[in-house]
């Protein structure tokens, strides 16, 4: 029996795991573009998806995303940055 190659995994899947179809359980899904504007209105805080094994279309909620979920983290990430950049730029005044 021939095996297949492994398929590629891109960056943002990694980040966004991919949905299960409700109707055959598939995985093998991709985002599905909104139809209108009245759409992306009726179903805040999800996103659309269209199943390539049932061709099912259907939502599912969005990931929440570190930073979003976690202000605190940004801003003392920010902030760590901010302090780095200052103390880098002041040693190389004081050098010149």
């Amino acid at each position: 029996m021939k095996q297949l190659p492994a398929p590629s995994v891109r960056a943002s899947a990694l980040l966004c795991p991919m949905p299960t179809c409700p109707r055959c359980d598939g995985t093998d899904c991709r985002e599905s573009p909104w139809r209108s504007d009245d759409e992306q209105r009726e179903h805040k805080g999800e996103r659309a998806w269209r199943c390539m094994s049932c061709v099912h279309r259907f939502y599912s909620p969005v990931p929440r995303r570190l930073l979003q979920a976690n202000p605190l983290i940004a801003a003392i990430g920010g902030s760590t940055l901010f302090v780095v950049l200052a103390v880098v730029a002041i040693m190389w005044i004081w050098k010149s």
